[in-house]
């Protein structure tokens, strides 16, 4: 699924600044308008980008339009936020760029327009900006406006996950993994996905952690697996708890746990909403119902109800860990655990 990066994450206000080159001789001036946004005055910070904006600087432009897109500013306002986009992505700003291509994709602000929205992605990649070269790739990947083109998707990957981006090292392990335009190399895709699992990529926490459990190409270790799985979770990735009712209800390693393993698979379908594991935790759920107790299903639902993202699985104490870190390397063509 192609991320809406414009909504979820470039979204938290990506500030530009003017005075990127400082020289001894010539120190920068004070950003007064960054320094009032740092410390929440975003009325002060919507007067200085405004008057800057307006002389055509396209850092206060880029600033500019972030405040009407997040409502920072005097009103939320995704219209002129992709107009001020607009002027920046003009002048040749990347963040601008990437963000005026969202609005296009997403009809944020700006009518639908995949045409206008890849033309704005290639500027901002052809520039290194990373999550417009991940989002590129994807959109050769699935043929969103593009041809389907591996070679180019994983080239646009690469590139990216260079300068460490977590969703372009995932989707590299994929392509390794499952070989999609070349061969299968599992050695190479668990490098990649330990590197963006040290990240916080959840899906690349969740996919390690089966690794871990399998032992077929890691060394089997389940309570690296479950800690793997247990950060996963914590952001809300509903596979993560899927994973960890299969280890309960299993005994995966661990004493079998029918009641946690009901919660795990409860609040797994709760977040499931697009029904991506094609209702399989709610079926695990109805099964263990037959084998608890009333008390035990009651109570799984009330802790289900009441968990958030942000919070650690209920019921869950993370099971100690033998090694430093969970990032293998690979020496003589074996994957091994780094050391500290």
């Amino acid at each position: 699924m192609l991320k809406s990066t414009l909504v979820a994450t470039l979204l938290a206000t990506q500030l530009m600044t003017a005075n990127a080159a400082v020289t001894a001789a010539a120190p920068a001036k004070p950003d007064v308008a960054a320094a009032a946004f740092r410390e929440g005055n975003f009325a002060l910070a919507f007067q200085d980008w405004s008057q800057r904006a307006e002389n055509g600087e396209a850092a206060a432009q880029h600033n500019l339009g972030s405040l009407y897109l997040s409502g920072k500013g005097p009103d939320k306002n995704e219209a002129k936020a992709m107009a001020w986009f607009h002027k920046a992505a003009e002048a040749g700003n990347a963040s601008s760029q990437f963000n005026l291509a969202e609005g296009y994709r997403l009809g944020v602000g700006v009518e639908k327009d995949m045409a206008q929205a890849i033309s704005w992605y290639q500027k901002a990649a052809a520039q290194g900006l990373a999550s417009a070269q991940v989002t590129l790739g994807i959109c050769h990947e699935m043929g969103l406006g593009l041809p389907k083109d591996m070679v180019q998707a994983t080239a646009l990957y690469r590139a990216a996950a260079d300068q460490h981006e977590a969703e372009a090292q995932f989707r590299l392990a994929r392509i390794f993994a499952l070989g999609l335009g070349t061969e299968v190399n599992q050695r190479v895709a668990n490098i990649y996905a330990s590197e963006a699992a040290s990240q916080g990529h959840p899906q690349a926490q969740t996919y390690l952690a089966t690794q871990y459990l399998s032992g077929n190409s890691m060394p089997r270790d389940v309570n690296l697996a479950i800690n793997l799985l247990a950060q996963a979770a914590r952001q809300g990735h509903a596979r993560a708890f899927a994973w960890l009712g299969n280890i309960y209800s299993e005994g995966n390693g661990v004493t079998p746990d029918l009641p946690r393993a009901y919660l795990y698979f409860s609040i797994a379908d709760k977040l499931d909403a697009e029904k991506e594991m094609q209702d399989m935790p709610n079926k695990q759920k109805l099964g263990l119902a037959f084998r608890l107790k009333t008390e035990d299903i009651q109570q799984a639902v009330t802790l289900s109800s009441e968990w958030q993202v942000g919070s650690w699985p209920p019921k869950l104490v993370l099971p100690a860990l033998k090694n430093d870190q969970a990032k293998p390397d690979i020496y003589q063509g074996q994957v091994y655990y780094l050391k500290n």
